[in-house]
Parts: structure tokens; sequence; C-alpha cells
């Protein structure tokens, strides 16, 4: 029975994993760019994918030897994850301004002249494939930050290797779910119905780049002074 009930908590916390703002942010900033509602959610899915092989590749390793990862290079990761943060919410807001905003060059009676102009309502265009494979760098990226701590939590929580080994695999598990869940019942459906309104999902797609531009910044700033501190 108490092996049940810990199998039962490493599905919940990596469930409770997926829910870190770092991910909520990154995943819903990727998805906002969708406007369909099974793609969108499969994006979610994919990232997950992406999380737990590293966390499995790493931590399987960590487990069996008795070994940590040095908080040196699990800062490290984490200041590549607010870099990426940065980056996808700055490519959001230039895709949302470059779409807004047009330069256009005319003549008239000769004379060539050009100026900036606001077209009409247009569906930003969207390479879902390369989007896909965005996602699940991001979701390896996370699973790389996160693994040598998912792989000591493992090992302090299970009395035996083999239930440790088993808790990875929940906990990974876990975590593909529950960012599944989130963008097919959340983020998804929301984006799906503010697609058929220009403005509020433009709104979504700003907001979702700026708090991932503001949220990269941060972890950015924060982890800077300890990595320092550490060299």
């Amino acid at each position: 029975m108490d092996g049940l009930v810990l199998m039962g908590i490493a599905l919940f916390l990596g469930v409770r994993h997926s829910l870190d703002p770092d991910h909520v942010v990154a995943v819903s900033t990727l998805v906002s760019e969708e406007r369909r509602l099974w793609p969108a959610a499969r994006l979610g899915f994919i990232w997950g994918i992406g999380h737990i092989i590293p966390i499995t590749l790493v931590g399987l390793p960590l487990l069996i030897l008795h070994l940590e990862v040095a908080s040196f290079f699990e800062d490290l990761f984490d200041m590549g994850v607010g870099f990426l943060l940065v980056l996808l919410g700055a490519i959001t807001l230039w895709r949302i301004i470059k779409g807004r905003i047009h330069y256009d060059v005319h003549s008239h009676n000769e004379t060539v002249h050009g100026h900036f102009h606001r077209p009409g309502h247009r569906h930003p265009v969207v390479n879902l494939k390369r989007r896909q494979w965005i996602t699940f760098g991001f979701g390896l990226l996370h699973g790389l930050a996160g693994s040598g701590a998912v792989a000591v939590l493992a090992m302090q929580a299970s009395p035996s290797l083999k239930i440790a080994i088993f808790f990875l695999f929940l906990f990974g598990i876990g975590t593909v779910l529950g960012m599944f869940l989130m963008t097919l019942i959340i983020a998804a459906p929301a984006l799906t119905v503010a697609s058929k309104h220009g403005k509020i999902h433009g709104s979504i797609r700003m907001a979702a780049g700026v708090v991932s531009l503001f949220l990269g910044s941060y972890m950015i700033l924060e982890l800077l002074p300890e990595l320092f501190a550490k060299v």
C-alpha cells in the first residue's frame, strides 16, 4: 500500500511540476500562435515528451550511480531556459508588430515614396511543424535543467533503486499528462474562441510575449549573481 501511495505521489508531483511558471509561460507563448484546438493541445504533449527524455537519460544514471548534478550546472541550464524565454517573447512581440505595421513603397506622379501603414486584419502565417520542434527543444532544456533535482527527489523518497526508477518514470508521465491537459482544457479552447476575434487573440499573444520576456529576464538577473559566485 505504501508503494501505491508513493507512486501516486510521483504522478501528482509530475503533474504539479508541469505547471511551474516557466513551463506554463513557455508553452502558452508557443500555443498562443495557434488558432486550432488539437494542434495547440498537441504542442503541450510534445513539450512533455521533450521534457521526459533528459529526465530519463540523465536521471537514470544519477539514480544508479547515486550521484547528484552540481548546483552550478543546474543554474547554468536554468539560465539557458531564461535566455530562451527572452528570445521566445521577443520573437512573439516582433511578429505581432510586423503583422500590424508594414512599410510600403509607392510611386505617384513619377515620385517614389514610402510610408508605414496598418493593414486590415490578417491571420499570422505560422509554420506548425517548426513550432513543434521548437516546443520539443524547450521541453528538452527544461527537462535537462530539472533532471538532477528529480533524481535526488526519487532517491530520497524511494526505499529501493527499483522503486526510485519507477518513481522517475511516473514523474515523467505525470509531467506529460499535466502539460497536455493544461493546454487541452484551458489554453487551447481559450485561444480557439479568441481566434474568432482578432483583437482579443492579438492581445493574448501580446500578453504571452510580454510575460515570457519578463520571466526570462527575471530568471537571468536572479541566476547571474549565483553563477558568478560559483565560478
